[in-house]
């Protein structure tokens, strides 16, 4: 019996230690190459966020780690590593773009590379860019009631754009056009002195942009006349010229064209005595001395009518004009004068008026502008210098009280002869 037991224990042991060398001389299987990708071989139109899949099997059932190689080219890159998952999540990708990729399995003593994919993005499909540049400006004011609305936007792939216009006096806009084609839009009978809202959305394909809200302010449509102002002769004026004129400033907002209703008289409520008439200053009859005259300009543009203020100013007593000047020297139609010659003449006002001269001096009997040597001199005398021999000058001298003119006859002299 106890050789029995003893037989038995040396057969168990026989075998526990062949059992051993059988395991530690078994060979390790490498890993099966990795297959069925996802996406598949030379699929197209994938997103750029895409999860890389896979399968891949170990004979001999060990664990599998995975690396990942991804590239835009053969040349391929690891782009992660110790993967115990057969699936890889990839960063945002380029769109449009062939990628390569291929999964290396490593079972823990041996690897095996797989084959190489390849697959392509989408094409990237952008929506229109926001709608800027509007015209009118945003916050813009006094804006015609006939206005031609303008933005600007475009699609990066060249997709027809088309536009939904917004406009509104609310805030929040509400459409008014949809499905324009232009990027323009002519609107017509705005209200006058008006707040609107507008906004743009602009679309292409399926995408759509939505732009910020503009305003802008409507102008009051034609603005009246300015009243008419500065008056001359000034308001509640007095000793004024019985050869005076009126005159008076007024100018209208748009530079519209403007006429004149003029009223005047005796009477505190002046009578029309002008009408349409497209001056600043109209010229009076002589009027009566010492008396008080009212009067008022209205101002007319294409469509507004402005009643102006009543003034009033009162005459003093009649003006004269200058007489007329006389007297000359050199004396006229003299000869042999020398020729270091000065003008003298004679001259007075009947109203006792300081007057003022105009001195004309020339070769020819009928003197011009051109001929005019002095103006405003005080005095009645003027230098001429040293003049030409044996030559005839003509001359005369106008006469100016401030406000009337008197004119001289023509005089002429001639110089004596050279030695």
């Amino acid at each position: 019996m106890n050789r029995f037991l003893l037989l038995l224990t040396i057969f168990l042991v026989s075998m526990l230690f062949t059992g051993c060398d059988e395991a530690t001389t078994k060979a390790n299987i490498a890993p099966g190459s990795p297959h069925s990708p996802s996406p598949a071989i030379d699929a197209g139109n994938v997103a750029i966020t895409v999860q890389l899949q896979w399968n891949c099997e170990d004979e001999d059932g060990d664990d599998l780690t995975y690396t990942v190689y991804m590239g835009k080219t053969t040349t391929m890159q690891i782009v992660a590593s110790d993967l115990t998952d057969s699936f890889y999540q990839t960063e945002t990708l380029d769109y449009d773009q062939r990628y390569y990729w291929k999964v290396q399995a490593n079972d823990g003593t041996d690897t095996t590379m797989g084959a190489r994919w390849y697959f392509e993005t989408v094409t990237e499909d952008l929506p229109p860019t926001v709608p800027a540049n509007p015209i009118p400006a945003n916050g813009s004011t006094e804006v015609s009631l006939n206005q031609l609305f303008r933005w600007y936007s475009f699609d990066a792939d060249g997709d027809l754009v088309s536009y939904d216009f917004y406009l509104d006096t609310n805030a929040d806009p509400q459409i008014f056009a949809e499905n324009l084609t232009d990027d323009q839009i002519s609107i017509q009978g705005l209200e006058k002195h008006t707040t609107y809202y507008w906004k743009i959305i602009a679309k292409s394909r399926d995408l759509q942009t939505e732009g910020p809200i503009w305003s802008l302010e409507t102008e009051y449509g034609n603005y009246p006349p300015d009243i008419p102002n500065s008056p001359t002769p000034h308001n509640a004026a007095i000793n004024v010229s019985t050869h005076t004129n009126l005159s008076w400033v007024c100018s209208d907002p748009e530079g519209d064209a403007l006429s004149y209703d003029i009223y005047m008289g005796t009477d505190a409520d002046p009578q029309l005595i002008e009408s349409g008439f497209n001056a600043l200053t109209y010229d009076l009859d002589d009027l009566e001395p010492s008396t008080t005259y009212y009067w008022r300009i209205n101002v007319a543009d294409a469509e507004n009518y402005v009643e102006g203020p009543i003034w009033y100013f009162t005459t003093g007593a009649p003006n004269h004009p200058p007489n007329a000047p006389s007297m000359p020297r050199p004396e006229d139609g003299s000869i042999d004068e020398s020729v270091y010659a000065m003008l003298r003449w004679t001259c007075s006002d009947p109203d006792g008026d300081e007057l003022m001269y105009k001195v004309y001096f020339g070769l020819q009997p009928v003197l011009t502008e051109s001929d005019v040597i002095g103006l405003g001199i005080t005095e009645q005398n003027m230098d001429l210098g040293i003049l030409e021999f044996n030559t005839t000058y003509y001359w005369k001298i106008v006469a100016h009280d401030g406000e009337l003119i008197t004119n001289g006859p023509t005089w002429s002299f001639t110089t004596e002869f050279t030695n």
